[in-house]
């Protein structure tokens, strides 16, 4: 019995290491990849943020619908998204639309098609859903999304523990800062990064 109890606290400790050493994703995701599966959770330790475009190919395809979600693991946990870039060509017919749990944020026709700047929105719930479709016309390469999440329930955003207050007051991980995506919504997490960033 007196062998068994180290090798059972050695298992343990295996079992334990891979988990605190385990570093931050900052994931991208291909939209057409992921259609219909479950919610992604997004957690602040090994999860904060993330990237997807519409299709990994150079163009999407017509008469197509999609939809993906994304959860935060905390209630108290939002989301912060920015639509990077906007390139479909056949609008209205083909349009983006992002739900905050089932309230619609880009209601403005502008924010759903066309060739448009950089947009954002901070969830007040913690779950965000996009859904895209597409009509039978011409096809470009769709968009891009930088999606991160905000932790309004940490006052302070202290970068001692790993958090970036952006301008906007949005809270994220430090480990999204100058990784070349948006993911303040206001651009400050990489306001201060050489043009390489983190990458």
């Amino acid at each position: 019995m007196q062998k068994i109890e180290p090798s059972l606290s050695l298992i343990l400790f295996i079992l334990l290491v891979p988990y605190s050493d385990a570093k931050p994703i900052n994931d991208k995701f291909f939209m057409d990849k992921m259609c219909g599966n479950e919610s992604i959770i997004f957690d602040g330790d090994l999860r904060p943020g993330g990237w997807f475009q519409l299709t990994s190919s150079s163009k999407y395809q017509p008469n197509f619908s999609c939809s993906i979600k994304f959860r935060a693991a905390q209630p108290t946990q939002r989301f912060a998204v920015t639509v990077e870039k906007m390139n479909t060509v056949d609008c209205p017919k083909d349009r983006l639309l992002i739900y905050d749990s089932s309230t619609l944020l880009n209601k403005d026709i502008k924010q759903q098609c066309g060739i448009l700047s950089t947009f954002s929105f901070t969830t007040a719930t913690s779950q965000v859903t996009f859904t895209f479709t597409s009509g039978p016309g011409t096809k470009s390469n769709g968009f891009q999304v930088a999606i991160a999440l905000h932790f309004p329930a940490v006052h302070t955003c202290p970068q001692a523990l790993g958090f970036f207050l952006c301008g906007n007051k949005n809270c994220i991980s430090k480990v999204l800062e100058c990784d070349s995506h948006n993911h303040c919504g206001d651009g400050t997490d990489e306001y201060s990064c050489s043009t390489i960033g983190k990458k």
